[in-house]
């Protein structure tokens, strides 16, 4: 707050400066003129300017402006350009405090986003850590874990709605969607037996099957467990990359106003 409070106080100053300038040109330019019609009338009075009706009928100002009017009008517009240049330099400066804005907010919502991500990442983490060592009932365990990697898979797949993903953002996200897309299936897969009975109880060979499936899938299940522990760091890690870069931009946008400013 105190830093845009900063970047407003200098672009008030620029306009204000603006104004005084643009008047200062005024005068400037009534000076030249003043001096111009000054010098001429002291040279019709003085016999120092050579009249000629053909070429100034009007007496010698005409003659005077007439000759040097180039020369009048190329100093005024060079003095007159400098406030154009200025206003150039305060809309680049109002651009930049847009960017300083976005910048900031940019920054306030991605921190947020990873504090939201380590939240919801404990909570599977902590179901994820008992396996295999802390389990007495696997199916149960499956079935819990399974609803937990569901519901941070849902939270990791909405965070991209908030458009904010940058190239390296993204690409961990979309790993870390995939591999707890595979850790969700192979959990479920592994509980299997759960819940079915009566009509919806398998056959045999129906049964062996998903046996089979679900033994495959506890075979793997303590890689993939790491896998994905390691890409909800890794996501972490780009996010945090994220914020580093946009505050990198902040600062530099801050040097520049600052050097505006000076």
């Amino acid at each position: 707050m105190f830093v845009r409070g900063n970047f407003e106080g200098a672009a008030l100053m620029w306009r204000v400066s603006d104004r005084a300038w643009n008047a200062a040109v005024g005068y400037l330019a009534a000076v030249v003129f003043s001096g111009v019609m000054g010098f001429a009338l002291g040279a019709t009075f003085s016999t120092g300017c050579p009249l000629d009706p053909q070429n100034a009928p009007f007496g010698c100002a005409e003659f005077l402006l007439s000759r040097y009017q180039t020369m009048i009008a190329a100093a005024i517009a060079a003095i007159a350009v400098f406030p154009v240049w200025r206003q150039v330099r305060l809309q680049g400066m109002q651009t930049d405090i847009l960017k300083s804005d976005a910048l900031r907010n940019r920054i306030s919502t991605l921190g947020k986003m990873r504090e939201d991500l380590a939240g919801q990442a404990a909570n599977a983490r902590q179901e994820l850590q008992w396996y295999p060592d802390h389990i007495n009932n696997l199916s149960f365990w499956a079935h819990e874990t399974a609803a937990q990697v569901d519901r941070f898979l849902d939270f990791v797949s909405d965070q991209r709605t908030l458009r904010l993903d940058g190239a390296l953002v993204a690409a961990a996200r979309a790993d870390l969607i995939d591999r707890l897309n595979s850790l969700s299936r192979d959990l479920w897969v592994m509980n299997w037996d759960v819940y079915l009975n009566g009509e919806d109880e398998p056959n045999e060979e129906q049964a062996a099957k998903l046996q089979a499936e679900a033994t495959a899938a506890e075979a793997s299940l303590e890689r993939k467990i790491g896998a994905t522990l390691r890409s909800v760091v890794a996501l972490d890690a780009a996010i945090f990359d994220d914020i580093s870069h946009a505050r990198t931009k902040l600062h530099s946008l801050s040097e520049s106003l600052v050097t505006h400013d000076a």
